[in-house]
């Protein structure tokens, strides 16, 4: 295994960095508080966890508040893993890459990977420093031996876990020196008794004659206590038939009373009697309710004139009662439709105060065409006007030229009166010429005259520089002159144009810059048209409606002719309920009738009962019932009386039946008492005695006795060897668990030395040859052959044979063990030559090890030529 890119986050001074590693030997060098510290303690934090928040100083958490944490890329058998780590619980949050299959492993995962290295054993041996090779000191064979055993089996670190509980629970057993484990207690028990044992022997016959006397005292003491607690049985006996003689007299004269018959008067007879006498009443008050309600419906019986006028009509207003609830909505929307059309109104007289022409006529919208047409009209008709603007100031220009070239006019040419003359030579010239002899003279004499004329015309020129530029300034006037005609032309072409769509959609009266502007108002006028028009038409159609109702309701009932439709509507929802009322009246007048008549029927019916019932039984009436009723109850209570007491007495009524009288019953509690008392006396005479001989027992056996000690020592001896067992089960599973693990090392041991030897050999430069290992401590062997314990040693020294040691561990163990080592500084105490022959020795085993070097030394990296160096520098986290 080795680390192939260090990632940090925000750790310590680092932020957003990254480390490239390779192979082999990597150097990074640099000063003090460059960060060396930091990225070993980044390495270990990353892949074994941040320390607690208890430990701030060892958590490195970023100076600048970046994100706390990193990620590591390391090869392990061919295969490329990431592992990230950032704050979080428990040692940080922990996610974990393989990046050769692209796949997101478990964070588990990642100490399955590290084993069998953990924390303590990476810090112990591969991540190096100055303060951890000084510990060579207190090093010792059982200190290597615990890192082999941590990767000399698989399953190791469970195994030792196991171990150093069973070690904990055997200490907690016993110590040689110690106070208060179980074993140690037991031990000092087990002295004390042996001593109280000892002292019970001495006064054992003494001590034997008085446990006589103590078991003779005990036996008559038992033979007391049920002679006593027989006694206290007939006290208790006789005490309580005593007790319940008053209850035993009064049940006897219970006994005396005469017998009544109770036929016709019992329980049921008296409910049957008061269930008459409620019908009885009952009927009686339906009566006289029924008679009630039949006075207040005559009362009630009075209608108002307009309900008279409404019987006559009822087959004409008995169809409105329908069309009522339908006929309050339909008001209720008229309601809210005359508000609609006033709010749509006063919206549309605003606009039309704003947009209407003089008229009141509102103007019409533009179409799509017309728009896109305007708009072009308007952006010509500025063009127009700026090109205008522009003529224009340019003919002020040339016409303030022209007045100012006017006054410098020179004379006319003075061969410009000569012009005509050459012309007319030159014609003399040509005519003559054409009489001639000859043709080559006519032809010479022509092109003479010809020559004459066209010097004449066009050579001698009539006017002045001046005039000619009087002229060019004429001619730029007036082409500017036209240019203006046409361009007022074309202003005024695209003028009546804008005013000829203005005025065909009634837009003339506004400026051309609001024509736009008032489209959304004449769009907004024109939908609240069509609104208004919509709710006038559901307005009329609505009072169509309403008008309808309002006649047949004047019709059939004149006396609500001239009102509202909410009056009339209450009206007739009054008259309804008068109806109603009336008809729910009517046949409640002949269900009354019925029921007065039944409720006579009912009463006598009732009464011929409870006469028919009282005859029976012959009393004249309720009351003489209820008197017999209560007699006969009584004897009833009687009888239930003294069955209670009987069976209050239960088994003590017939030993109470027994006695003649209460003078007999009497004697015998007092001769009970007296028995009692004279058993009492010798069971307290015979409790003495033997808290006397007890006494004098606890005095001669303070300590316990023979017997006592005796079985209170084998039973401490037993739980001895039970408690000595287990700490010997315990200790001997923990020796076999830990020979075992060193069993599973194999030869690793001795081959770790020899190589730490030989390292150790090369780094002194041959001045030690050979260390061995004790069970205490190390000792090394110089080249003359003397062997120095660790203590002798320089610390530079000392540190040298740490380093050693822990090289060859790792070389030795890379098959069980692939780590990466780091070495932070930790080379400070060696002087140049033994630095030098370090660096040797780590480019070496740099061929089989992957060795992460930070040193402040710049000699590292001119040793380490060839090899992956990085400088580190103090603004390395900048």
């Amino acid at each position: 295994m080795y680390l192939k890119t260090l990632t940090l986050f925000g750790f310590g001074q680092f932020h957003d960095r990254t480390f490239d590693l390779e192979r082999g030997l990597n150097v990074l060098v640099g000063p003090n508080e460059a960060g060396k510290s930091t990225l070993t303690q980044f390495i270990t934090a990353i892949l074994f966890g941040f320390p607690t928040k208890k430990h701030p100083e060892l958590r490195y958490e970023p100076l600048d508040g970046s994100r706390f944490g990193g990620a590591i890329t390391f090869v392990q058998d061919a295969t490329q893993y990431q592992v990230t780590r950032v704050d979080g619980p428990r040692g940080g949050t922990v996610t974990l890459r393989n990046l050769t299959l692209d796949l997101e492993l478990p964070a588990s995962q990642l100490a399955k990977l590290l084993a069998p290295v953990d924390a303590q054993l990476f810090q112990n041996v591969y991540a190096l420093n100055e303060m951890r090779l000084g510990r060579v000191f207190q090093a010792s064979k059982q200190d290597l031996t615990t890192h082999l055993q941590h990767v000399g089996a698989v399953g190791s670190d469970d195994w030792l876990v196991q171990a150093k509980r069973l070690d904990q629970r055997a200490e907690e057993a016993y110590k040689p020196q110690g106070r208060k484990p179980l074993l140690n207690d037991l031990l000092r028990q087990h002295q004390d008794l042996q001593a109280k044992l000892d002292k019970a022997n001495t006064a054992y016959q003494t001590y034997w004659q008085l446990l006589q006397d103590q078991a003779t005292a005990k036996h008559r003491q038992a033979a007391l206590r049920k002679q006593l607690a027989t006694h206290r049985q007939t006290v208790t006996h006789w005490t309580q038939l005593q007790q319940q003689w008053p209850t035993f007299q009064h049940w006897q004269a219970l006994g005396t009373a005469r017998q009544q018959p109770t036929t016709g008067f019992t329980q049921a007879d008296a409910t049957e009697l008061e269930r008459l006498q409620n019908q009885l009443t009952a009927s009686q008050a339906t009566a006289k309710t029924n008679q009630s309600r039949l006075k207040d419906l005559q009362a009630h019986a009075q209608l108002p004139a307009l309900f008279q006028q409404y019987l006559k009509v009822s087959e004409q207003v008995d169809p409105l009662f329908d069309q009522v609830p339908a006929v309050t909505a339909q008001a209720q929307e008229r309601t809210r439709l005359t508000e609609t059309v006033q709010e749509l109104t006063q919206r549309s007289t605003a606009i039309e105060q704003q947009v209407a022409n003089a008229n009141g006529q509102m103007p019409r919208p533009f179409s799509l065409a017309t728009t896109q047409e305007l708009k072009q009209q308007q952006a010509d008709l500025q063009l127009a006007n700026q090109k205008r603007r522009r003529l224009q100031q340019e003919l002020n220009r040339l016409n303030d030229q022209y007045q100012q070239a006017q006054p410098t006019r020179q004379q006319r040419n003075p061969l410009a009166d000569k012009q005509l003359g050459w012309l007319a030579a030159g014609l003399l010239v040509l005519v003559g010429a054409m009489f001639l002899p000859g043709t080559l003279f006519k032809l010479v004499g022509a092109a003479l005259g010809i020559a004459v004329g066209y010097y004449g015309v066009f050579i001698v020129d009539g006017e002045t520089p001046a005039s000619r530029e009087l002229q060019g300034l004429t001619a730029d006037i007036r082409d500017v002159q036209a240019q203006l005609r046409e361009g007022g032309q074309r202003i005024d072409a695209l003028t009546n144009r804008i005013d000829a769509i203005g005025e065909a959609h009634g837009l003339d009266h506004l400026p051309h810059e609001q024509w736009f502007g008032a489209q959304a108002a004449i769009g907004e006028w024109e939908r609240l048209t069509q609104q208004l028009q919509a709710t006038h038409s559901q307005l009329t159609a609505l009072q169509a409606t309403l008008d309808q109702f309002q006649q047949a309701v004047t019709a059939a009932l004149p006396q609500l002719a001239g009102q509202s439709v909410t009056s009339q509507t209450t009206q007739l929802r009054q008259l309804q309920t008068t109806q109603q009322r009336l008809v729910a009246q009517n046949g409640e007048l002949a269900g009354l009738t019925d029921r007065i008549q039944q409720d006579h029927t009912a009463v006598a019916r009732a009464q011929q009962a409870v006469r028919t019932f009282l005859q029976t039984r012959n009393v004249a009436d309720t009351a003489a019932f209820y008197q017999r009723y209560q007699q006969i109850q009584n004897q009833d209570n009687v009888t239930a009386q003294r069955q209670a007491l009987a069976t209050q007495l239960g088994t003590t009524l017939a030993d109470l039946q027994a006695l003649p009288d209460q003078a007999t019953l009497d004697q015998h509690v007092t001769t009970a008492q007296q028995a009692q008392q004279t058993t009492q006396q010798q069971l307290d005479a015979t409790t003495t005695q033997l808290a006397t001989l007890s006494g004098q027992l606890e005095h001669l056996t303070a300590s316990g006795t023979q017997t006592a000690l005796r079985q209170r020592l084998a039973n401490l001896e037993t739980q001895m060897r039970t408690v000595t067992q287990g700490w010997l089960t315990d200790r001997l599973t923990s020796r076999w668990i830990s020979a075992t693990l060193v069993a599973a090392s194999g030869d690793r041991l001795p081959r770790i030395v020899d190589r730490a030897s030989e390292y150790y050999a090369q780094l002194t430069e041959n001045r030690y040859t050979k260390l061995e290992l004790t069970s205490e401590t190390l000792r090394v062997q110089r080249a003359d052959g003397t062997w120095l314990p660790v203590g002798q040693l320089s610390r530079g020294t000392a540190e040298q044979l740490d380093l050693a040691m822990k090289l060859a561990f790792a070389v030795v163990m890379q098959a069980q063990a692939a780590m990466p080592l780091v070495i932070d500084d930790g080379l400070v105490n060696f002087d140049a030559r033994r630095r030098q022959a370090a660096y040797a020795l780590l480019l070496t085993l740099s061929q089989h090890l992957q060795i992460i070097l930070l040193t402040a030394d710049p000699v590292a990296a001119q040793a380490a030529a060839g090899k992956h160096v990085v400088r580190l520098t103090t603004q390395e986290g900048d």
